[in-house]
């Protein structure tokens, strides 16, 4: 999407677009080896505050068909989340902070958190963690964990964002396996 979303796929993998604004890219990623299909949305936001409006909408017009499908949101917000995730300047963003925080609640998204470095993006003095990868809460049912790195920065003022993410196991058939605890024989009532 004009040069400034990319989204490379395992050649086994397949990524079905199904919407494709200035802000943001969403689809369904197939993946030969889950057992089932996820939902990817690739954020670029704009620089200003009235400029995010349209993807915050965006996510949540996406999060409404998104109950119970796993669903990954990523990318660079351009905007801050906390105080905390700025460093080298006073300047007043608590409505972005806000504006950001509304759209993840109404989404009913989730931070994983992160590893590595806390700032994402540097310029002269100034750091900050604009790009972060957020989960749907369905997305437990596909992954049990999930674990994100900030990596440095390289050829760019942003680093990238490294998600590894262990697969659920299959559900057991037949119920609960049988587990006996030795405590009970020193139950009093235990016959």
């Amino acid at each position: 999407m004009n040069g400034k979303i990319w989204i490379f796929a395992h050649q086994d993998s397949m990524f079905e677009i199904e919407d494709n604004l200035e802000p943001l890219m969403h689809g369904k990623l197939t993946v030969g080896w889950l057992p089932r299909p996820f939902y990817l949305s690739v954020v670029y936001g704009k620089c200003s505050r009235e400029g995010r409006f349209p993807l915050w909408d965006k996510l949540r017009s996406i999060a409404e068909i998104m109950d119970g499908v796993p669903w990954l949101v990523g990318g660079d917000f351009n905007t801050i989340l906390h105080t905390s995730d700025r460093e080298g300047s006073d300047s007043n963003r608590q409505r972005e902070m806000i504006d950001f925080a509304e759209a993840i609640e109404d989404c009913r998204l989730i931070d994983p958190g992160f590893d590595g470095q806390r700032f994402t993006w540097a310029k002269n003095n100034l750091f900050e963690r604009l790009d972060c990868m957020l989960v749907g809460e369905a997305w437990s049912t596909t992954f049990a964990d999930v674990r994100v790195t900030h990596l440095p920065r390289i050829c760019s003022d942003h680093g990238s964002l490294l998600m590894c993410c262990t697969q659920t196991a299959e559900p057991r058939r037949g119920g609960s396996p049988f587990r006996f605890q030795n405590m009970w024989t020193r139950h009093q009532g235990f016959h």
